[in-house]
């Protein structure tokens, strides 16, 4: 996730409850002045974490009330920052001020992380309340558990089922061509057929990556091959498949597009002003918010005039740090456990958030989209992310080229070249 939401950056202070003694007056001798000692120094106990998801907010203050409650005399100090995450965190990291638990993606952003991470591989009984191919995220290059994973995110195209309907839309696009004839549809039944989040880098890089699948090699396949120089860009077989979807996405959209951003498209698509974003599942609860009764599902990308390419892309994406270097290690180590593996973090996940755990859990998820890419799953309709897995700064460097795109000042073939040159450098 990234994640990817709220457009602000919040520091939230949740407080535990205060301990009494603390507004004794200057004359406690003895016991009670070593009792007023003590509290004080309880209280002085503060866990920093930063979170880089602005889902479930409501329910992840809930989860940590209930931590302080079990831990009196401790704050924790949560700093929730969707937008520039990575930015901020690094800064945060610069500076010395190391969180003593922090998300990151998984992959290839997390193991740059790595150095100040505790390593959970001893800690067995705790690993193996986790999925196997979630905990894969968390692991370095020797195989030590490095991180803890959050939950399965699923994206694709999401679509509004009553927009479809309307426009006469009855089988979902599977092909570019189909793709295009229900675009035509719904624009002559006066329906936005797109509202893609064209301001935001990270969109445009995630989208761009159905395009470079193959289905005979996993998202890992792709990537070596490009990396051993035996794929590239102007080879792809649907890679020029990204411009035709770009092409109809501005057609058949709002006027301005790279001035539409995460939250005015997943508006748009909750209150029926448009038919069809690319995102995932972690937007279940803002989709929510926006409209609890809005009738939303997954369409898998076409990419090419094969029906059997299509793609709805899973993976375990974000995964959770402990400063292994933290003044309070077990303390952030309980925390994090807690967060993911409680039933109070279980709660935060399926409830709040609306996702599948990474941990083994029975409790059932309440997000609509993340049941329903269970189906998709079932079927083989599924590969791997390769952002997470590409060179750093993936999407900062192709969001642009995007972008370059949509606005007429770069080609398909200038695009196509500074995807090259950036996976080369």
């Amino acid at each position: 996730m990234k994640r990817k939401a709220v457009a602000v950056l919040m520091c939230v202070t949740m407080v535990g409850t205060m301990l009494a003694g603390c507004g004794s007056s200057s004359g406690s001798t003895g016991e009670d002045a070593k009792s007023d000692s003590d509290n004080e120094s309880k209280e002085e106990v503060v866990l920093k974490v930063f979170d880089a998801h602005a889902y479930g907010l409501e329910q992840y203050e809930e989860m940590v009330q209930q931590f302080e409650e079990e831990h009196p005399g401790v704050k924790i100090e949560v700093q929730h920052a969707s937008n520039d995450y990575d930015t901020l965190l690094q800064a945060r990291v610069n500076s010395g001020d190391i969180p003593d638990v922090f998300d990151v993606e998984a992959g290839t952003k997390a193991q740059s992380y790595y150095e100040y991470a505790y390593n959970w591989t001893e800690d067995k009984e705790i690993i193996d309340s986790f999925h196997e191919d979630a905990l894969a995220g968390g692991t370095d290059a020797e195989g030590k558990v490095m991180s803890l994973p959050w939950t399965y995110e699923n994206m694709g195209i999401i679509y509004n089922k009553d927009l479809f309907a309307e426009a006469g839309i009855t089988e979902l696009p599977q092909t570019m061509d189909e793709l295009e004839a229900a675009c035509e549809k719904l624009d002559a039944a006066g329906i936005t057929a797109f509202a893609l989040a064209g301001k935001e880098n990270w969109v445009l890089g995630q989208l761009v990556t159905h395009f470079m699948m193959d289905k005979s090699l996993d998202a890992k396949g792709v990537v070596e091959k490009i990396e051993s120089g035996e794929l590239t860009f102007d080879n792809m077989p649907n890679f020029k498949n990204v411009f035709r979807f770009l092409d109809l996405a501005v057609k058949y959209g709002p006027a301005k597009p790279l001035e539409v951003d995460w939250e005015i498209s997943e508006n748009m698509l909750a209150n029926n002003e448009a038919a069809m974003i690319h995102m995932g599942d972690w937007c279940q609860s803002t989709l929510d918010s926006f409209n609890p009764d809005a009738n939303l599902g997954f369409l898998p990308c076409p990419v090419s005039d094969e029906k059997e390419d299509t793609t709805l892309l899973s993976s375990c994406n974000w995964t959770y740090i402990v400063n292994k270097d933290s003044e309070n290690l077990e303390l952030a180590k309980e925390y994090c456990e807690f967060i993911l593996t409680s039933d109070m973090g279980q709660y935060w996940m399926c409830d709040g958030v609306g996702a599948v755990p990474a941990v083994k859990s029975d409790k059932e998820v309440q997000g609509k989209l993340a049941n329903d890419a269970k189906t998709y799953v079932a079927e083989g309709k599924t590969n791997g992310w390769i952002h997470t897995i590409a060179p750093t700064g993936y999407g900062d460097a192709v969001g642009p080229m995007i972008q370059g795109y949509i606005s007429g000042d770069l080609t398909a073939e200038e695009v196509t070249a500074q995807m090259q040159a950036f996976w080369e450098s």
